[in-house]
């Protein structure tokens, strides 16, 4: 039985020398939770800030982006307009080109039928298709302003 108690008071002494050594540790524990949790405060708001920082920078690029992608989406449709226009100046200066031809081919006509003596109705007539024939002039002529200032236009936006 002495052995018993001696055992026994062995274990008790063990135990109280453990708990003593863990209440301390449980102290330190507790101080040392309190320094941890505000280093583990102050790193999580530094992965905020972070996150924050990378957040407007991830923004400002996506703006910067859509900039660019609208500015070379503008600059495709100034090449466009300009081609088209380019294509439009040349074919009224072809259409200009072909009723000045028309009106002194009309012209030439209109002066044998005078010399030949042809009546005045016929001459009336002829003379009536050559007016014409100055209208269309003019209206290719009013196209080709139009088509050059467009092109104008769309050159002057290049730069």
């Amino acid at each position: 039985m002495k052995k018993v108690k001696l055992i026994f008071g062995f274990l008790f002494c063990m135990l109280l020398l453990t708990a003593g050594a863990q209440a301390q540790e449980s102290v330190e524990k507790k101080e040392m939770s309190k320094t941890e949790m505000a280093e583990m405060k102050q790193a999580q708001k530094e992965e905020k800030q972070r996150l924050a920082q990378e957040k407007r920078e991830l923004k400002a690029q996506q703006a910067e982006l859509k900039r660019m992608q609208a500015a070379e989406k503008a600059e495709a449709k100034r090449v466009k307009n300009l081609e088209k226009a380019q294509k439009n100046y040349d074919k009224a200066v072809t259409k200009r080109q072909k009723a000045e031809i028309k009106l002194a081919q009309k012209n030439l006509k209109i002066e044998k039928a005078i010399q030949k003596g042809t009546t005045n109705e016929k001459v009336a007539k002829m003379e009536l298709k050559q007016k014409q024939l100055e209208i269309n002039v003019e209206k290719a002529n009013s196209d080709i302003s139009r088509f050059e200032r467009d092109l104008e236009r769309y050159k002057a936006k290049e730069n």
